[in-house]
Formats: C-alpha cells, structure tokens, sequence
C-alpha cells in the first residue's frame, strides 16, 4: 500500500537491522518496495512494481523463551514482551514444618517443602524508559513484591549482584545495551512450584543521532499538573479503606495489582515515563457554589459522611466528615470527588519533594452547581446558573456590563470583600500534626482557603511555588469606586499573608488566565488591572494558564492556512505560538469566524503589543500605559519590564480533532462549559495533542523567541516550570478504563490527560532511528505525521522495520536530490496537466486502466495489539457498501491500536484500493520538473498519485487514482478499553479466642483463630515471633470464618435450659447462618462464641433457630447458653457489638508450646502467598492462658443451717469426659480434687480457705467474726491453671 522508493537507498533500507543486505536495484527512479496490504490484493493497485517483504506478526502467545541466539526486540512506545531467560540460578528448597509437639497432647507434625529460584530476563535493546506493569501466567503482579530489579540496557550499567555473587564479580556480565529484569530468590509456591511465565510492559524511546533531530514529545514537557484535585484520599501513599464491617469494605486509594496507593502508582509511572519531570502542580480543590461572588462559599466537601476511612480519619479545612458538606449527587453517585484530606496532601507533599521534583502547590475553586439550581445567573436573566460552571465566571450580583450592576461602586468592593472572607493568619495553628482553625466557624471565603493551605504546606516541611489563586477572571475585573480592583487589591494582601506563613525560599504567584493576564477592555479603557499585583514584591513570577490557539485549521483544501499542507505541521503551529490569532488577528463575529475572516490587530500608537494576547514579549519587556478613554497615560504602571519571569501555571491541548484550535475546551457533559474546539469533527486525536507540545517545546526552547533578562538573567518564559495539564493521580490504565470505580473515564479520551499518552512516539522518530540504524544519514521527515503507540521490532531488515509503520500511518519514502523523505500521504495536488502537456507514445497520449473488481478484497479484517488495556491480540473490521460476502482478506498491522484506530486503519485500506483499481500511464516533458513519485497529479478532472518515473526522451509517469476523502485524519471514536478488574488486598481479620475443651480432642494450651477477609486471600498464615524479628510460621487457615457483631443485647440466662428469649441480631461476615432442629443442637451443632473481643472472655452458645432479616442480618434464636463450663463467665447482659463467632470446622487451633503459656509473644496474620512482612498483616501482641485447662464452674452451691453453723455445698464438673450419661460419676478431670473458698464482705476478702471435698461447714464462730451478710464464692482448682470461675452465694 504504501510506497518505498529505492535508488541509492534501497539497498540500505533493505539491509537487516543487524545483518545482511538485499540487494535491489536503483536504476529505476521511484519503484515501489513493499506496498501492498496482501498479496490478495492486486499490487499493481498500490504501487506498482513491488513485492510485500515478510514483516513481523502479532505476538499473541507472548512466550517467555530461554534460546541460545535468539534476537532481542527493538521497542518504540509501550509494548508488552515476553522475553528471553539469560541466566538462573540452581532452585533453592525449603522446609517448613508445622505441629508436632511433642508435649502435652501429641499434634501431628507436617513439612511443606518450597522452591525459589533467581533469574534473569532480557526484554529487548537498550536504552529502555523502563518496565510499567509485569504479568505472571497471565495475570499482572506487583513487582515490587517479588524485588524485580531494572536495568534500562544502558552502557554504563553495573553487572546484578546476585549474578556476580554465582558468576564471580569478573566474570558476571553486565549486559550493557541490553534491557533485563532479574528476579532474586523468587518464590514459586504460588506458581505451583514452577517459574511462571512472565511478560512485561516496556516503554522506550526512539534513540540515535538521526532520531534526536526529530522533535520530541515527553522530553519537550518539564513539569505536570497533577490532577483531579478531589478524591478524598487520591493523593494518599497511605492505604485507606472504607469499612463496613469488620473485614467488609471498599479500598479508598488502592485499585491495582502493584500494592501501592493510587497517587503512590501514578508518581511512580510519571518517574518512568517522564523522568525529566522536575515539577509537579498539585492541585487541590474546594467547592464554590455560587456564581454570585457575594453568596459564594469556598468549602471543603466529603463525598459521604457515614463511613470514615480506615488509616486515615478525613479532615480538611479545620473541619471533620461529620462537619463537613456533601458533593451534590446525581442518580445516587457523588458528580466529584470529595476535597483531599489534609494529610493526604502532606503526604503527596512529601512524597513528590522525596523523588527530587519541585512542588507547585495549586489551589482550586470547582464550581458544583447541578442544572436546574434556582441561583440567579448574573450573566444573564436566567433564573437558573449553568451547570458546572468555570470558576472564571464568578463575578458580582448583576455582572459588569448588565444593568443594574454594582460595578464600579462601593457595593462592588463590598461584595468582592465577602468573596475573600474575614480569616487572618492569627486564625490558623498547628496542633497535633493538624491545622487548626479558630475563626469564625461559617467564614468561607478564599482567604480561609488558601491560608490553611499554606499553613498545611509549611507543616509538610514546604513547598517550592505556591498559588494564591487562579483564573478568577471575573473577580479581578470587578472595579470598585475610582476605577479600583478590589480583588486584584486583596490578592495582594493574601500573598503577603501568604508570604509570612510560607517564608522568602517560596515562588508565590497568582494563576491568571491566558485572558486575563495582559489587561482589561472594558468601557472604552484598557486597564493593565493585575500590574499592582504583578509588580508586588510578595509575588515571584508571572503565573498563565496559558491556552492560546496554535491554529485554525479547517476542513478541506481551500483554508486561510491551507499554505503549509497540515494542520499537523510543526512549522504551522509554532509559527502561531507568537502568531496568528490574538497576535496577527482576531476574529470581531462568529460570521467572520466561520469564513475565516481575520481582522488585523493594530494600534494608532504604535503599541500592537497591548491588544495581542499572545505577544507575551510584547508585554512583558515594556512598560504598561493604560488607555483612559482612549488617551494613553503619560504615567506607566508599576510593572518594570523584563523584572520577573513567566511561568506557564497550566498548559495543554485536548487530545481532540483540530485540539489546537482552541486548547481550553474540554468535553466533559456534565458541566455547561463543554465544547468542542472550532471546526472540531469530535474524534479523538491524540497526534493533535502531541504536535501542541512539541511545537510549543520548539518555539520557546529556541533563544531566538525566549529572550534572557537583563534583570535576573534567564528566559522570559521557564519552560523547566511550564506545567502541562495534566497528569492523573489515578494510575493508567486503571484510569480511564475503571468506570465503576470514576465516573469522568469517559471524558479521558478527548480530554487533557497525558497519562498513558507520553510512551507514544512521533511516528517520524522511529522512521529516524529505523534508518540510521540501516546506514542513512541523509532523510527529511519534516512532512511526516503520526504517532506510535506501541511497535516492537523483532528481526528483519529496516525496510521490514518501517512496511507496517508505512501501512498503519499511511507514509511513502520518496528519493528527492539524494535524500530518502518520507511523507504522510495525501491528495493535495501538486500540479494540474491536461491532455496538451503530454508526450504523445507509439501507445497514444495516455492510457487507462481499470482493474477487475475480482482482484480486490471487498472486506478486510485486520489483527491488531490492543491500546490501553492488557495488551490483547484484537480484530478490526471493514467493508465496502457492495460486499457481497466473498473474497475476506485477513491481515496484521503489528502495532498497539485504540480500536477505532485499528477500524480506520482497515478502512482507509479498503477505500484506498477500492480507488486505486483506476491507473494512469502518461508521458510528460523533461522540462516538466520537480514532479517525483508520491506527488499527486490532477488530470482528466481526477487525482493520480505517481508510483513510478521512468526518465528519457520524456518522462513516463505511472500513477493510480486517489481521492482526498480517504486521507483524511481518522475520527477515532471516543472509547476506551476495559482491564480486569483488580481488588485490592486488604488486611484479613482475626480473633484469637482462648476457649475451652469442646470435643475433648483439642490442645488444652493452645487458642483457636478465626479469619474473615473481603476478598479472601486464598490462605492465611499466621506467624508468631518471641520480640519482633525471626518470625516462623505456626499455622495456616485454608477457608474463611464466619464472625459477626451484635445489633441487640443478649441477656443473661440459666445454662442447660432453652432460652427462649427475643432473638439476637447478628451483622454476620464470612458466609451465612443456618438453622438445625433441637436434636441437632442437643448433639452439638450450631456452637458459637460470644464475647468482647479479648482472647479468653467468652460464652459458648449453641442455636437452633437462624433467620435472614436483612443483608447479612440475621436473628438467632432457641439457645443453649453456657456451654463447656463457660456459664461461670456469662454476664448480666451482652451488650450491643459484642462480638460472635461460629465454631465450625474453619475456626482452628493455632501451635502453642507448653512453656509458652502466658508468655506475651508477637502474632502476624495475613496472606500466606505475600509473607509475614507484607504491609496488609495483621500484628497482635497476647499470651495465652490454655483455657482448656481451666476447671469448670461448680454445681448448685448451696447453703443450710446445720445449728448454729452454717454447711455449704456443691457439685463438682468437670472438663473432660462429663457428657456420658454411662458413667455413674464424672471424671475428675484434675490432678487432685480441690477447691479453693473466699469470704468477702462487700470488697473486702475476709478469709481463703481451701478444701479437698465438695463441702464445708462455715463455723459459728467464724460466723461471728466475720459479720452479717457476707458473700461466700466457691471455685474449683487446677494445679495446671489455678482457680476456675467462681460461684456465690450469700451466707446471712
């Protein structure tokens, strides 16, 4: 399909990219090589003369391999790979034993033998940008887990100690130039035992001296905005869970497979794919919600008040959750979310200063109005204001302009005054590690906003650059009496404010709109209203959020513009960075916009540069003289030009068709301000976006249009500081792809973001790399446009290399006077000939041909590598209108594809040989020059695009039809891509419960431990350890409990008796309840602990009756109470959430040596595939008493009078063997029967008596000693235990 002309480069292209060379032929000028999208299609259709090379296929397996020579890949973007297996060590086994004790009762004693093993895996030619996800067996790991290290394939990397240590530190390799992972000691329980099979997602850039002429995208980008400023732990690195119960939830900030938080995820791919990022904006919000800047609060919002984040209680502006407002909701879900807690910002403060980066701190007023409100617009005489408005729209009762309006007037000033707020620095403090506020409890005003922020920025140990506020465009053009700026006024006051909190090493500016920095028209004035605020000595540099249009390119080929062939073209949209619109010309109405009728901007007093927005030059290197009724002053403001620099607070282009036309337009429907750039055709572009930042990085990278201060001596414009807008905390692809988890994913696909966008390369670069690493030096990529996502090279000639390149993006390699260029296709015309400019043939003038219909392919499948998701080997499809259903064509493009790509792809392929079924053959004269192979001629009223020149007496041209449709920009459809879906681990919950003999066959020493997990982990582990190190596994628990929490009190009642009492309600986890008739319970079903949590207070009960009253609600009822001697701990009442837990088979006794009773030891649970010191354990630090040694309460104590004494009485139990209604007597079940007897009167302990017999005679005297009323308590002994629970009785 696409054309490679040979001539002197067609050998070089057609040598291996490490090996041999093919040998074509260049005495033909322009003779096509490899153009063709099968060789089903007819050739001669798509460039004429050429044979299809064999290029690499879809990869869809992704086998990690370990062959002697096999070749590595050469990466462009971001692939997935399965790599080769350059070293490994021998396995390493090991042992772990569980039980066998071999004291008290004997436990059978189990070995589990694992395996782990080293290993190194090559991923391709260096130098790589790095490894983003890794999969094992197919589903994505956290790498980190497993200490995969990174070497990138530099040629300055060190060998991997763990290969020196089996090599020898002289003989291990470092395999400089080759990008590996190595895995030490890796553990392959999870496995089964074996090393899985491990893919990676590598990222790369395109390299080489060719290659770094070419004009890069990520590299052009210093500095990001980190957004979308609400979430309320989204910038945490700690991990925060919603719980609903005692392991049911929903993770806050933790939603893939690495184990990290989202903000933690998101920095780190920032680190990888943009390592020259050296500042990050953090943006905050809080919401307004009231266009009226008199009646708008500025508050901090929670997405919900009923659940507080577990490992991180929410607080924002000196307020709680349970204080603070909600996010409006629509259809039940949050329309944002909540402002960041306070110490999830301080974390994301310190975690980014810890990576090296600098700080912008960037506080941000999102308006939240839902449509329909009843807030009057003071735009306009609308009852209702827009939905969702810009926070630049903020303005005064009745805006400026409209009748009515308090601008220019005290009121004004009044109603600014109210926006700002009454807070002072004397009202913020920091107590306990948080700011605390103590002024007026209802004052909202922005002061309140951006001085806790710059208080909580001190406490996270500072910041490098901090905002006061941005784009308040309606504020700061409110005039007060005089023709004062009471906002730009007060603004000034904050900074200072600001300035004594944070101190003089902070860069504090104001964000202003690209709109709104230069000045004010308004009433035949023009006011440079932000100078004061600009030449403020509290204020560092010049902060725009600057969105200037790159260009206004429109549809077809008859545009204002048309002169520079494409919308794409760097030259075009550089040239409108200090030109064009806002600089040239503007447009005075939406008729003169939509014809393209420019006005030129001028000025009678030789000052163009105050009314172009663009000239920032202009601006910032002169004096600013306003114009007062027309008249410029004699006095200029208290600007000094060129005393500070600028600094780009945002900046960026939606990845939308024609984004550059309007770059401040975002497509977001649920707010009012949606809207689509001008001319837009609505699909997504993301090539559009990268020609934005790359043009923007050209032009302002060159000194020539950035010139240096005589004052401070740099740039006028700090392009190390320019932050692109923007960067998501939420990691990609999780982000957009994850549309249950974030409702605005579906905004990613035309919007701002650059996650997951900065990988791709200019298609133009890797054409670069491609070519000089076959032997050219000479090319021209200047026309060439398109971007790769992900390219993967695995062997071949560079000419293999570059024919899926050439057929996905639709280029041609021409020879032009001894340089190889490659051009985007397209059918812009290049010269016009009729009939009496031919040469006449012996075969007549010109000849055409149309081929048969048979020949071509009516639909076309094409294979292609999913974008933005994992990877997956996909199919796109097409047909013509008249398909019959014959004559299918499958083929490949080896590239990653967004699947509206991939569709365009095989789109434009179809139509293209559709069209070019038509050829031309004609002669021209030699005079005719200039005309090459890939130029278009117009003739016959039709388009033909040269495939062949044949040059003698006349220069024959072969050429077949084109039409201008079918190179068109593809309007890729705004979708995006579905991942699996991730549930974070969390950590399990365990109670130890310290119980009694059940059965008879349990440990008496030992505890059980129950589990419950949401999700459940597959097993737990339980670990123990005598201080904090050396911990060993004792246990492992394959099924999950079943635990509850009480809703209702259960009330004390007499053991051995049905109690019929009201049922008992159970929040249950784990799994269900069940009933069982009486039998059954009376055999020993449904027993269930309930206690307060500790390890040893608990009653075990047995019950009947179990019904489902809500979710995971149920009520039990018909119970045994007491059992196994627990009535001696039976309290008057449980209370509400106590805690239950059903004793099936799940519940487990944990190893417990004899001499470890009582001794206080550290425990460790949680999953037994992630380790004892995995983040998400569970540590508790207890001792055990061996309950199953404690004697059973006594029986029926009781007292009569024998004289003047008195004798109690009693009934021994006993803990083993008493449920046999066979043995005349129960068992002793101690070593020698005993029972110790205490008096007390009132607290007091009188005496202690202890007897060997269930008996004993109170003596009169004693009696008389002893006083009235005394309480008398009674309790079996164990030598092995001591007391069990006592009896009372009181003795009158």
């Amino acid at each position: 399909m696409a054309t490679l002309v040979l001539a002197a480069a067609g050998s070089a292209l057609g040598s291996a990219l490490g090996g041999t060379v093919l040998g074509l032929s260049g005495a033909v000028i322009g003779r096509a090589i490899g153009a063709t999208i099968g060789r089903a299609i007819d050739q001669r259709l798509l460039g004429a003369g050429g044979d299809p090379v064999e290029v690499g296929r879809i990869d869809r397996v992704r086998l990690m391999g370990a062959g002697e020579g096999a070749p590595l890949p050469l990466v462009w973007g971001r692939v997935r790979l399965g790599g080769q297996v350059i070293w490994a060590s021998d396995y390493t086994e090991r042992q772990t034993r569980q039980g066998g004790s071999g004291k008290g009762t004997p436990q059978p004693a189990t070995v589990e033998f694992s395996y782990s093993v080293s290993l190194a895996i090559a991923l391709g030619e260096g130098a790589i940008l790095n490894v983003g996800r890794v999969w094992a067996d197919g589903v994505e790991i956290d790498p980190a887990r497993f200490g995969m290290r990174v070497y990138p394939g530099s040629e300055t990397q060190l060998p991997d100690p763990a290969i020196a240590a089996d090599k020898g530190t002289d003989a291990a390799p470092a395999y400089r130039g080759t990008a590996y992972v190595v895995f030490e000691d890796l553990p392959l329980a999870e496995f089964g035992n074996r090393v899985p099979q491990f893919s990676f997602e590598v990222m790369r850039e395109a390299q080489g001296a060719l290659a770094d002429t070419v004009a890069p995208f990520a590299r052009s980008i210093r500095a990001v905005a980190m957004i979308p400023g609400t979430g309320e732990y989204a910038l945490g690195t700690t991990p925060v869970r919603y719980a609903t119960g005692l392991a049911a939830g929903r993770t806050a900030n933790v939603n893939t497979p690495s184990g990290q938080t989202d903000f933690s995820q998101s920095l780190a791919q920032l680190r990888k794919e943009m390592p020259q990022a050296g500042s990050v904006s953090l943006v905050v919000s809080w919401f307004g919600g009231d266009l009226r800047c008199g009646s708008c609060k500025v508050q901090p919002k929670v997405e919900q008040n009923d659940v507080e984040g577990q490992g991180m209680a929410w607080r924002a502006g000196g307020i709680g959750r349970s204080a603070a407002a909600m996010v409006p909701r629509v259809d039940g879900a949050s329309v944002y979310g909540g402002t960041p807690s306070d110490q999830s910002v301080v974390e994301a403060i310190r975690a980014v200063r810890a990576g090296g980066q600098e700080v912008m701190f960037y506080p941000f007023v999102l308006m939240d109005q839902l449509a329909d409100n009843v807030l009057p617009d003071p735009w306009s005489n609308a009852a209702s204001q827009p939905a969702f408005p810009w926070r630049g729209r903020i303005t005064l009762s009745v805006a400026p302009g409209r009748p009515g309006s308090p601008d220019r007037s005290v009121l004004a000033a009044t109603e600014v005054q109210a926006f700002f707020g009454q807070a002072q620095r004397a009202h913020f403090s920091v107590s306990g590690g948080q700011v605390v506020y103590s002024g007026p409890a209802q004052d909202w005003g922005l002061r309140r906003f951006i001085l806790h922020y710059a208080q909580l920025c001190a406490l996270a140990g500072g910041v490098d650059a901090f905002c006061i506020g941005s784009e308040l465009r309606g504020l700061t053009a409110i005039r007060g009496a005089a023709d004062s700026f009471p906002a730009v006024a007060a603004l000034q006051v904050l900074a200072a404010d600001v300035r004594a909190i944070l101190g003089p090493s902070v860069k504090i500016t104001y964000a202003a709109d690209w709109s709104e920095y230069a000045g004010l028209s308004a009433d035949g004035n023009r006011y440079f209203q932000l100078d004061p605020l600009w030449a403020d000595s509290n204020i560092d540099f010049i902060g725009i959020d600057n969105y200037l249009p790159l260009s206004d390119w429109r549809e077809g080929e008859v545009q204002a513009d048309d002169a520079y062939g494409s919308g794409y073209a760097l030259d075009y949209l550089a040239a409108n960075v200090a030109g064009g619109e806002w600089f040239d010309w503007y447009y005075d109405s939406p008729e003169a916009e939509a014809a393209q009728r420019r006005v030129q901007i001028s000025d009678d007093q030789d000052e163009p540069w105050v009314w172009r927005t663009k000239d920032l030059r202009g601006w910032w290197s002169n004096p600013h003289h306003e114009r007062i009724g027309g008249v410029r002053s004699t006095v200029s403001t208290s600007w000094v030009p060129a005393s500070k620099p600028i600094r780009f607070t945002e900046y960026g282009c939606p990845a939308v068709d024609r984004g550059a036309n309007q770059p401040n337009l975002f497509v977001d429907p649920k707010s009012s301000e949606s809207a689509l750039p001008r001319a837009s055709r609505s699909g997504r572009d993301d090539l559009a976006q990268m020609q934005y930042y790359r043009a923007t990085g050209l032009f302002w990278r060159d000194g020539a249009n950035n010139p240096l201060s005589p004052i401070y001596g740099l740039p006028m414009v700090d392009m190390d500081r320019a932050h692109a807008w923007a960067w998501d905390a939420r990691p990609f692809p999780v982000f957009p792809a994850r549309s249950d988890l974030w409702g605005d994913g579906a905004n990613y696909a035309r919007g701002h973001w650059l996650n997951g966008r900065v990988t791709s390369q200019p298609v133009a670069a890797v054409v670069a790399e491609i070519a000089a690493r076959a032997g050219l030096d000479a090319i021209d990529v200047s026309k060439l446009y398109g971007l790769v996502r992900g390219y993967a090279v695995h062997d071949g000639s560079g000419r293999s290399a570059l024919q899926p390149l050439m057929l996905a993006t639709g280029f041609d390699a021409l020879e032009r006077e001894g340089m190889l260029m490659f051009r985007s296709r397209g059918a812009r015309i290049a010269r016009t000939v009729d009939a009496g400019d031919l040469v006449a043939s012996d075969d007549g003038d010109f000849d055409l041909t149309r081929s048969n219909d048979s020949d071509s392919a009516g639909r076309l499948r094409v294979g292609y590598i999913e974008a933005e998701a994992d990877y997956a080997a996909r199919v796109a499809g097409a047909a013509l209108p008249d398909h019959d259903g014959s004559a299918v064509l499958d083929q490949e493009a080896p590239l990653v594809l967004l699947a509206g790509e991939a569709a365009a792809i095989s789109e434009r392929w179809l139509a293209e040989t559709r069209v070019a079924r038509d050829g031309l053959r004609l002669g021209l004269p030699p005079s005719m020059t200039g005309l090459g192979t890939g130029d278009v001629l117009g003739f016959g009223g039709q388009r033909w695009r040269i495939d062949r020149l044949e040059r003698g007496d006349a220069v024959m041209v072969e050429a077949v039809r084109v039409e201008p449709g079918v190179y068109d920009p593809p309007q890729t459809r705004a979708e995006t891509s579905a991942v699996p879906v991730f549930t974070a681990p969390v950590q399990v919950f365990a109670q130890f419960l310290d119980l009694p003999l059940m059965t008879g066959a349990e440990d008496p020493r030992a505890p059980h431990i129950a589990v419950i997990a949401d999700p459940w982990p597959g097993r737990v582990a339980v670990w123990v350890a005598d201080g904090e190190d050396d911990f060993a596994l004792n246990s492992v628990i394959a099924a999950a409990s079943v635990i509850g929490t009480t809703e209702t009190p259960l009330a004390a009642a007499r053991p051995a008796l049905w109690d019929r009492g009201a049922p008992l309600r159970i929040a249950v986890e784990g799994g269900p309840l069940g009933g069982v008739a009486p039998l059954s319970v009376l055999n020993g079903a449904n027993l269930a602990a309930i206690g307060d949590g500790s390890p040893d207070n608990w009653e075990l009960f047995q019950f009947a009756q179990a019904t489902l009253v809500g979710v995971n609600r149920w009520e039990v009822s018909l119970r045994l109470r007491g059992q196994c001697g627990t009535d001696g701990l039976m309290p008057a009442v449980w209370p509400v959430g106590s805690r239950i837990v059903l004793l099936n088979r799940s519940v487990r006794q944990i190893a417990l040596a004899a001499e470890a009773r009582g001794l206080a030891r550290t425990w460790r649970i949680g999953s037994a595939l992630r380790g004892y010191s995995d983040r998400d354990v569970v540590e508790q630090v207890l001792a055990f008493s061996g309950i199953g040694l404690r004697p059973y309460p006594v029986a029926h104590l009781r007292v009569a009078a024998a004289g003047n004494d008195r004798l109690l009485s009693w009934t021994r139990r006993t803990r083993i063997d008493g449920d046999s209604w066979l043995s005349p007597e129960v068992p002793l079940g101690e070593d020698r029967e005993a029972y110790r007897i205490r008096i007390l009167s009132g607290p007091e302990t009188l005496r202690t008596i202890e007897v060997a017999v269930p008996f004993w005679t109170y003596p009169a005297a004693l009696r008389a000693l002893d006083g009235p009323n005394v309480t008398v308590l009674v309790a079996q002994l164990s030598d092995r235990f001591g007391a069990g629970p006592e009896r009372q009785i009181t003795v009158a």
